[in-house]
């Protein structure tokens, strides 16, 4: 055995020990208000996109983003999602400073992802975060029309921006 071959051998034992041990002896931080370390990020996001675009692929939109269906979303999201993903103008501190990761304040800033990805995420949750999955909470079409009121919250229509600006539940 060469010496590179030892350094590889012990390289992919001896770092998996390592983590094991400050994992099971309690040193890994569990708080959901602990800033997480930059790999620890890094590995998540690696792994969580490209599981949520391959459950979301072949799925597509049943309806049609019209003024109704668009505030009707908007009426779901201000029902059911400020308090973790913010209102327009108001972050929510709860959201942000109190979950790990901290719920994206979608109310400013909107999703860029297409509706089928924010569809299946409304629908399933995300493991380990606090997003539950809405699927048995009501009707499909409801998580449909959230989905597309987040997909459009930069460019809505003047009826619906009239009204999310003004507050409308």
């Amino acid at each position: 055995m060469g010496r590179p071959f030892l350094g590889f051998l012990i390289g992919i034992l001896v770092a998996p020990a390592l983590a094991a041990l400050v994992a099971f002896s309690g040193h890994f931080p569990f708080q959901a208000t602990a800033a997480p370390p930059r790999w620890e990020r890094r590995i998540a996001n690696l792994a969580l996109d490209p599981a949520i675009e391959r459950a979301a692929s072949g799925v597509s939109c049943p309806i049609a983003a019209t003024d109704e269906n668009l505030i009707q979303g908007m009426k779901l999201y201000r029902e059911n999602c400020v308090l973790c993903h913010g209102d327009r103008g108001k972050p929510s501190a709860w959201g942000r400073n109190n979950f790990y990761p901290p719920a994206p304040q979608l109310a400013d800033r909107g999703s860029h992802d297409p509706v089928p990805v924010i569809y299946t995420v409304v629908k399933n949750g995300i493991r380990y975060t606090g997003m539950g999955g809405w699927k048995d909470q009501g009707p499909d079409d409801d998580l449909w029309r959230v989905a597309l009121f987040l997909s459009r919250i930069k460019s809505l229509p003047p009826a619906v921006d009239s009204m999310w600006k003004a507050g409308t539940r």
